[in-house]
């Protein structure tokens, strides 16, 4: 008895085995499967300023192209040669450069620019980004995963940004100093919108009162009741990145965001398009 007894308790104890292994083998796929760049923003043809020779040397008068990956990035995995820009004529073009900067504060590392030449606005401009190589995830908060074989149609020139993601931000990143203006010590919840390129004011100038009363944020609450907030405040400004903090006074979770058209620039002097957008949690 006693033996079948152990017997038994072996038995279960291989299938709970097998059940983890299962649901980890499960979490990985369905993490694989999501991985992706969410865009490609053809932000500028032949016009990246003189002071983006500090991102990338050369870079003056070269094409830019943020492309917003679905997870953070480890840094150590960023090749050039690990994208490739295909044209409207079919000819391809590796970057001469890629970086994370401006985008590289704790939590943001998930903007990669591309610098280089990807065809003319005009004639044959850029209508894909495939990534060819290994770029891995940071594996923080989720297993890592491998963006190699994943591509992007991209957004043309003359587009106006938009808000591709926004995602809670945790207290112990939120209340960490940037290179970006800080939220108020009063706030409770932060949400972070990134926009498919850098955005401003058309009179180049960084966002104020006017633009925090735009973002509309949805609450929900725990009995299924909703309601909608402009944010507290607006952070992580001044840093020439294509990211704002929504600093919200409220522990009634965020769910949503939206942001009207018409009212901000991207580098080529585009208006944005309206964003809403699910927050991601």
């Amino acid at each position: 008895m006693k033996k079948n007894s152990l017997c038994v308790v072996a038995a279960l104890f291989g299938l709970a085995h097998v059940s983890v292994i299962v649901a980890e083998s499960a979490q990985q796929l369905a993490a694989e499967q999501s991985a992706r760049p969410l865009s490609a923003f053809f932000g500028l043809d032949n016009n990246l300023p003189f002071g983006a020779n500090v991102l990338c040397l050369g870079a003056w008068g070269e094409d830019g192209m943020p492309v917003v990956l679905s997870h953070t990035v480890n840094p150590d995995s960023l090749q050039a040669e690990d994208f490739r820009v295909v044209r409207q004529s079919g000819a391809t073009n590796t970057p001469m450069c890629v970086t994370l900067r401006p985008a590289s504060d704790v939590d943001e590392n998930r903007t990669v620019l591309l610098i280089g030449e990807f065809g003319n606005a005009d004639d044959d401009p850029p209508v894909k980004v495939v990534i060819v190589d290994d770029v891995l995830s940071d594996a923080k908060n989720s297993p890592q995963v491998n963006f190699r074989g994943s591509q992007v149609s991209v957004i043309p020139l003359n587009a106006g940004p938009e808000i591709i993601l926004a995602a809670a931000v945790p207290k112990d990143v939120w209340s960490l100093s940037g290179r970006g203006t800080s939220c108020p010590t009063a706030t409770k919840q932060v949400v972070r919108v990134t926009w498919t390129g850098g955005v401003s004011l058309p009179n180049r100038e960084e966002l104020g009162e006017a633009q925090r009363t735009l973002y509309k944020v949805s609450l929900t609450a725990a009995d299924g009741s909703r309601s909608e907030v402009s944010p507290a405040a607006l952070a992580e400004l001044g840093d020439a990145d294509n990211n704002h903090f929504l600093c919200l006074d409220t522990t009634t979770p965020a769910t949503a965001v939206v942001f009207p058209a018409g009212h901000l620039v991207d580098p080529n002097g585009d208006l944005n398009t309206e964003s809403k957008v699910t927050v991601r949690r």
